[in-house]
């Protein structure tokens, strides 16, 4: 797994490359925590990530828990048929807004703002 981390305005941009599973969930983890802040907005590009486990759920929906906690959005754009799969049967689906694209993520938080 891969991750690289952007900041656009008042937005993270985590974009994940390869598989969240127990392994590394746990680096994706000890990246994203810190981004995890009052009021914040963190988008998450999964069009490249090609496989999640239970472990890679367990961390989006930690993440879920605390940006509401702390007033902030969180979105996942370009989530594979695979991993939407997974997502819609765990129904771990509905605690998250999907969008195509990075840049319908960027264009609806910037709406919100």
């Amino acid at each position: 797994m891969e991750m690289q981390i952007d900041k656009l305005d008042k937005i993270s941009i985590a974009r994940i490359v390869g598989s969240l599973d127990g392994v590394t969930s746990i680096e994706a983890q000890e990246k994203l925590m810190p981004l995890v802040q009052a009021k914040c907005c963190l988008a998450l590009d999964l069009s490249k990530c090609n496989y999640i486990s239970s472990a890679g759920l367990r961390l989006l929906m930690m993440l879920a828990k605390q940006v509401n906690a702390q007033g902030g959005r969180l979105a996942l754009s370009g989530v594979c048929a695979e991993v939407k799969d997974v997502m819609d049967i765990t129904g771990f689906i509905n605690f998250f807004k999907l969008y195509d694209t990075i840049d319908e993520i960027i264009s609806a938080m910037r709406k919100e703002q």
